[in-house]
């Protein structure tokens, strides 16, 4: 077919023109439909997937593994928790008037808080990718905080002879004889010993001088290490540790698999993980820095601290708001936690202790060393009966942690125990004979946090207050975008809607128009009017009705 010579666009018959347009128009406009149902797939698709993987989990899990460089490392590494401990010394008033006898009960007021900021570190971590576990050495120190205390170092008290009471207890334990003990009690008598010293409250968290330790560490050099006796410095005297935290396992993630190479405690009795019992095996256990993810609350915690040489039990308490906007989960200790029936206790044959207290004498060179809760609370009342000033209170003295328990992150926590000390005596050696079968107060610690660090917080209160409905939100904006793009794409389709060009006269044609407009004209010159208006019918199926527009271009001369 020869093109004949180009014809303005106004000679085209208006029919013609109009179903020539039609036919651009529609292709145009079903080639965009497409363009947005696609688009409109993808939204929905995006929306539905987010619904079922939930990327706030896969991005959680990512963010929690334990990797060198990465925020939960770093937080094992070295923890930016504030925990502090509040000591309170039980100063002991009526001394000279009881060992006179002229009074029947020891009178004690209680002093305190000495303030202390505990700093904790865990150098040397390595991780074992094939085993899944996680090795480190935990280094723990005390930092007096002398401006935020109540009392002070200098604080003159009068407090039980711990080395005389603990040595004369421990030779009585031992069984030696008639003999033996009564030459134990012409040394000490020697040396002249007191059951009670006069010292500073510095001197008796830190240590003092006495005779006896002097004597013991030089004669039994494997048995007493240090030259000076303190409470709180035995209970924090650096000694290498090494743990091994498991790390593969879901349900025991975070928990202690060994200490110091063994999965339970020697000096509770410990021998193999066949014949232990909760009181001494370790494996399962945890320090309270993490938990494994969604804990089920309906399980107690097994808290371990080394210091307290004891496997603690701590039990669901109750589910509240808190304050960063999202549920907490408390534990509490169990209140049976001390009892000789509790399935934690201890088991005991000689010299066991009156319900209420814990012998940990074996965590500490064999000194009769006792643990209870403190003011005695929930102890034998014949003790608490020895004892005025002393006040338990089930709410003050209660013991607790706050976990997050999705993540299974430690929110705040409260641990107080009472330090006490077990007195014996036997008839070769009187000179503890005034306080036998007694168990003296010494000091009560409150260890506690009241908040998570900053760092912390912020990420939890991203991940359960601020990322939830957002997420919520982008979902449901991309199904009801989704599902607005694909309506549309349908109608449009379905039931297009039409515009016509402007003419050359309204508007400069660009090179694409003026291909159109060529044939637009090549085809005017082939077709008449009825023949162009059927071609462009058969290509679109365009309905007759739709051909009777009128004419919007031009009218015809």
């Amino acid at each position: 077919m020869v093109l004949g010579p180009k014809k303005a666009i106004q000679h085209v018959p208006s029919k013609g023109r109009i179903s020539i347009m039609k036919i651009q128009n529609f292709t145009v406009q079903k080639r965009q439909s497409a363009v947005t149902l696609v688009y409109g797939s993808l939204l929905i698709i995006l929306g539905v997937i987010s619904m079922i993987v939930d990327p706030i989990t896969i991005v959680t899990n990512w963010y929690a593994e334990i990797k060198e460089g990465k925020f939960i490392y770093n937080m094992w590494s070295n923890p930016t928790y504030e925990v502090f401990s509040d000591v309170y010394i039980f100063n002991y008033t009526n001394v000279r008037e009881f060992l006179r006898g002229e009074e029947k009960v020891l009178k004690v007021q209680e002093l305190g808080p000495y303030k202390f900021q505990e700093m904790r570190t865990n150098e040397n971590i390595t991780i074992d990718k094939e085993r899944g576990v996680m090795t480190m050495n935990p280094v723990i120190k005390l930092k007096f905080l002398p401006d935020k205390s109540v009392r002070h170092y200098n604080d003159t008290i009068v407090v039980p002879n711990i080395a005389l009471l603990a040595i004369s207890t421990l030779l009585a334990d031992q069984g030696l004889g008639y003999l033996a003990n009564a030459a134990a009690y012409y040394t000490i008598k020697a040396l002249d010993s007191e059951l009670f010293k006069e010292m500073t409250a510095g001197e008796f968290l830190w240590g003092y001088d006495d005779p006896l330790v002097k004597v013991a560490s030089s004669l039994l050099p494997g048995w007493i290490d240090f030259g000076r006796i303190g409470i709180m410095d035995r209970f924090y005297a650096q000694r290498r540790e090494e743990v091994e935290v498991e790390l593969r396992d879901p349900k025991k993630r975070y928990s202690i698999n060994t200490w110091n190479k063994l999965p339970g405690l020697p000096e509770q009795g410990f021998t193999t993980l066949n014949t232990s019992i909760p009181c001494n095996r370790l494996k399962g256990t945890y320090e309270g820095l993490m938990l494994p993810p969604n804990y089920n609350t309906s399980n107690p915690i097994p808290v371990f601290r080394k210091q307290a040489c004891r496997v603690n039990p701590f039990v669901f308490q109750e589910d509240f708001m808190g304050d960063l906007g999202f549920r907490v989960s408390r534990f509490k200790m169990e209140d049976s936690a001390f009892n000789n029936t509790n399935r934690y206790a201890c088991d005991c044959t000689d010299h066991c202790l009156p319900n209420g207290f814990v012998d940990i004498g074996n965590c500490y060179y064999g000194f009769p060393i006792a643990l209870s809760k403190p003011h005695f609370l929930d102890t034998d009342p014949k003790q608490q009966a020895f004892f005025e000033g002393m006040h338990p209170d089930p709410v003050k003295h209660a013991s607790h942690v706050d976990i997050e328990t999705r993540l299974g992150v430690p929110m705040a926590l409260e641990t107080n125990i009472q330090v006490n000390l077990a007195v014996r005596a036997v008839p070769g050696n009187p000179v503890a004979a005034p306080l036998a079968q007694r168990v003296l107060p010494l000091i009560w610690l409150s260890l506690y946090c009241k908040e998570p660090p900053p760092e912390v917080a912020s990420i939890l209160r991203l991940r359960f207050v601020i990322a939830p409905p957002l997420l919520l939100t982008l979902e449901i904006l991309f199904i009801i975008t989704g599902i607005g793009l694909i309506t549309h794409s349908v109608l449009r389709v379905w039931r297009p809607k039409y515009k016509l060009v402007q003419t050359q006269e309204d508007k400069p044609m660009k090179v694409v128009e003026r291909r159109k407009t060529s044939l637009v004209m090549n085809m005017a010159d082939n077709f008449s009017d009825d023949e162009l208006a059927k071609e462009a019918v058969s290509l679109l199926a365009i309905r007759e009705e739709d051909m009777d527009l009128p004419d919007l271009l031009m009218n015809e001369s």
